[in-house]
């Protein structure tokens, strides 16, 4: 077999190589341009939720659960904001290890080393916000991801932002 026939060989085997990778890439994509499943993270909404005496959730209106990490950039983001936020519903800030630092804030409850509540609401990643409506039923649970999904959250919930301002449609 000659120089040129290898080459060539060798030039075709690296073709449908790189093909049969493209299409891999193409059908990932795809499945990622699909949209988020948020349906399958999580709770669904209408579930009871679950360790209501642990969260202390407030009886007879809507309490926030901020599940949050020390270990998030984010996250740190996200609490600092919440901790600003004034006409919020009762929020509950959960740790799966330790909180945040700083001194403990006034309006949210800091729950640390709560591992468990991470699983019993499939918390898949950190920030994550759930709303318990009243009835102590799940309303929302998805995640947060930035300051203004922590300000979807709230005005979901039924909570004005600092204050009697409504929140800015343009940031939702």
């Amino acid at each position: 077999m000659s120089f040129e026939t290898t080459a060539l060989l060798l030039t075709w085997v690296a073709i449908v190589l790189l093909a049969l990778v493209v299409s891999g890439l193409v059908r990932q994509v795809h499945q990622l341009t699909q949209g988020p499943r948020t349906r399958d993270l999580g709770l669904r909404a209408g579930t009871p939720a679950p360790a209501l005496d642990v969260v202390r959730a407030e009886p007879g209106q809507a309490t926030l659960l901020l599940f949050l990490s020390e270990d998030c950039p984010v996250c740190h983001d996200v609490f600092q904001e919440a901790l600003g936020l004034r006409g919020a519903p009762a929020t509950r800030a959960i740790f799966a290890e330790e909180p945040i630092g700083g001194d403990p804030p006034a309006n949210i409850a800091v729950l640390s080393r709560q591992a468990e509540l991470f699983t019993a609401y499939q918390v898949p990643a950190t920030p994550y916000g759930v709303i318990i409506g009243a009835d102590g039923r799940v309303r929302t649970a998805e995640p947060v991801g930035s300051i203004r999904g922590l300000h979807a959250l709230v005005t979901d919930a039924g909570g004005r932002l600092h204050g009697d301002a409504e929140l800015d449609p343009s940031t939702r």
